[in-house]
């Protein structure tokens, strides 16, 4: 008897099809990849803030040990030893203090751009170029490049950008009014007028008289702190250049300029309005410029040499590239997440350490 024999048919995908399904997997992707972009975004946030909160706790822990919070800037001159050098012992880093070699001696001495001086952590000094290129994880939001090498060629200058600053107040660095200023109210005009710290905040530089010719600087404390610790800005964060060449004072965080281990509250977070700097920005005063760094910024001013103060009238402001605003603390160490919405005049009262204006952030 014959047996039949079946072939069993296999139907293939007409062009249509196929051109659906791959129309339905693009649809899904396009989908998915904001919300995976979301997501790595919200964990990079959340590292940023954990280092804020440990930065923020490292300056009291320096308070509680020193009677005095860490300074904004050693001596009045430019480049000088900051509040980043000061914490290293209470971040985990006392190797890297220990390399800051000059950080300890009390006489002032402008550097001179080679030599190893007291003010700065400036020199061709083995122990000095290698504490400038220690990578030290809690100063680099996640969010940034950071970090980022800057005149790493060079013996004496180089180091690597970080992205965390001290609030100087509500002004520049010395509590004065920025050049050109804001929009101030009368009061606080008037205020500034008859006390040269009025807008001072917890990193200010405190210079008596009108000369800025003072080089050793009075130490800030949480005593003088009248608005309230809860009240009173301490750290929040800025965006550094992308170039490897000197690239401003922006970024700096080892130095005690304004853009570098600085910020001021005269404006609101990520504000339109242009930082105003000594020396140059990055995205038009380089050459070539700096097309990665997209922040406004003004040059107020040139490179003020090694000994002179180059701080009265800079002001940079908080910045990140988080959306929708910045990561910053208070004098207590707690940690809020500050809109481009804030108030200006909010922004302002955070900033100023015992001018009576206080504001509440939640």
């Amino acid at each position: 008897m014959k047996q039949n024999s079946f072939r069993t048919a296999h139907r293939a995908f007409t062009l249509v099809e196929l051109l659906v399904v791959i129309a339905i997997i693009g649809v899904l992707v396009a989908l998915l990849l904001p919300a995976i972009q979301a997501a790595r975004e919200a964990a990079r946030r959340s590292t940023c803030t954990n280092h804020v909160k440990n930065i923020s706790i490292a300056c009291l822990n320096y308070e509680n040990a020193k009677k005095e919070m860490p300074y904004g800037r050693k001596f009045n001159y430019w480049d000088a030893y900051t509040w980043t050098e000061l914490i290293l012992p209470y971040i985990e880093q006392q190797p890297v203090y220990d390399l800051f070699w000059t950080l300890n001696d009390p006489d002032p001495v402008a550097t001179n751009g080679t030599t190893a001086t007291s003010s700065s952590p400036i020199g061709n000094d083995d122990r000095l170029r290698q504490a400038r290129t220690t990578e030290i994880p809690i100063y680099y939001c996640p969010s940034d490049g950071t970090p980022i090498p800057n005149e790493i060629g060079t013996a004496s200058f180089g180091f690597l950008r970080g992205n965390y600053r001290g609030c100087v107040g509500a002004g520049d660095m010395y509590g004065f009014l920025p050049a050109p200023p804001s929009v101030f109210s009368t009061a606080m005009r008037q205020l500034v007028q008859s006390d040269n710290n009025a807008l001072i905040g917890v990193f200010g530089v405190q210079v008596p008289g009108t000369g800025f010719t003072e080089i050793k600087i009075p130490a800030n404390k949480l005593a003088q702190i009248g608005d309230g610790t809860s009240n009173t800005l301490m750290i929040s964060e800025g965006v550094a250049p992308t170039v490897q060449n000197w690239g401003g004072p922006i970024g700096g965080m080892i130095y005690g300029n304004m853009g570098g281990a600085l910020f001021s509250a005269a404006e609101s977070p990520n504000t339109s309005n242009p930082d105003r700097i000594i020396g140059p920005c990055p995205q038009h005063d380089l050459n070539p410029p700096d097309d990665g760094y997209t922040q406004p910024c003004d040059a107020v001013g040139g490179h003020p040499g090694a000994g002179r103060q180059g701080g009265r009238s800079a002001t940079a402001f908080a910045r990140s590239l988080h959306p929708g605003g910045v990561v910053a603390s208070m004098a207590d160490a707690s940690v809020h997440f500050l809109t481009d919405g804030t108030d200006t005049e909010v922004m302002r009262a955070l900033g100023t350490r015992n001018l009576g204006d206080i504001s509440e952030i939640q």
